[in-house]
């Protein structure tokens, strides 16, 4: 992989973190969300009416990533839901690029070389051990369920799927326009879900109270997405799809720079397994 693609990501990986921060200290956070997504796509729709009008060709990917995205959300609930944080992160953020991998294959075409694929497993290990921290320090208390793990591998495949629509459709439109309106689809699909489960009065009030962080997250988030998409656009999409993940790192060392929250030598560990995936990968390529 190029190295200029490796600093886009690892950038886009720290603003991810970043904004992930603001929505964690979110009250209502699903809601919060689906405001940063809908004031994020209103920020960038200046992106979409000046650049060239995006080819109709294009709007089956963007339906589809949309549909999938909506579905991520839905999924995400019900593994909360289901399960703790400390087992549903790790499992989600673990296996959906190893899902990626599987359908670039089949439907990009890509073909990983032995060290790539050795890079990228040192990288999914690393990943389970910095998020599954939590698990390994309190597994007495935390809850197995079957459903729970079910849901996360649920988002996982959400995840696998938008993100190989988008690595395909990237390859033909840019990413600016193309990621505004695929959020801005998502936000509208979203809406009546997040209305029934919530209620006006609630998404009034969490507007009202978070409107500046909101405004921040929509923006980052919106940034976020069109340095990764832009990456899928020259890069491989299944390698490019595990570095970003390096954002489970940054958020475990800003939960532990601003929230107290534990590093510990287990995420150390794993940290260092990352930075060796990644060394390897950058070296493959």
């Amino acid at each position: 992989m190029p190295l200029h693609a490796l600093a886009i990501l690892i950038l886009a990986a720290a603003l991810h973190a970043c904004w992930n921060l603001l929505v964690k200290r979110a009250g209502e956070k699903q809601v919060f969300t689906w405001w940063a997504i809908i004031v994020g796509s209103f920020c960038f729709l200046p992106v979409v009416l000046f650049s060239p009008a995006l080819p109709t060709r294009v709007y089956p990917y963007i339906l589809a990533s949309a549909i999938a995205e909506a579905a991520y959300f839905v999924a995400l609930t019900l593994a909360y839901k289901y399960g703790d944080f400390s087992l549903v992160y790790p499992i989600a953020r673990g296996a959906a690029p190893a899902l990626l991998l599987i359908w670039t294959t089949i439907f990009l075409g890509e073909r990983r070389t032995p060290q790539e694929l050795i890079g990228v497993a040192i990288l999914l290990l690393g990943l389970m051990v910095v998020g599954g921290g939590g698990w390994w320090a309190q597994r007495q208390g935390v809850k197995l369920s079957k459903a729970a793990i079910f849901s996360a591998l649920l988002v996982a495949l959400c995840i696998s799927i938008y993100s190989v629509i988008d690595g395909a459709a990237v390859k033909f439109v840019p990413a600016a326009p193309y990621t505004t309106v695929v959020l801005g689809v998502t936000g509208l699909l979203t809406a009546p879900a997040v209305l029934v489960r919530y209620g006006r009065q609630a998404m009034v009030a969490e507007w009202r109270a978070n409107w500046v962080r909101i405004c921040i997250v929509g923006v980052l988030s919106l940034v976020t997405f069109v340095l990764v998409l832009f990456v899928y656009s020259f890069a491989p999409v299944g390698l490019a799809g595990a570095v970003r993940e390096i954002s489970v790192v940054f958020a475990a060392l800003l939960g532990w720079w601003w929230l107290n929250e534990g590093f510990g030598l287990l995420r150390t560990i794993g940290a260092a397994l990352i930075f060796a995936g990644i060394l390897t990968i950058a070296l493959a390529g």
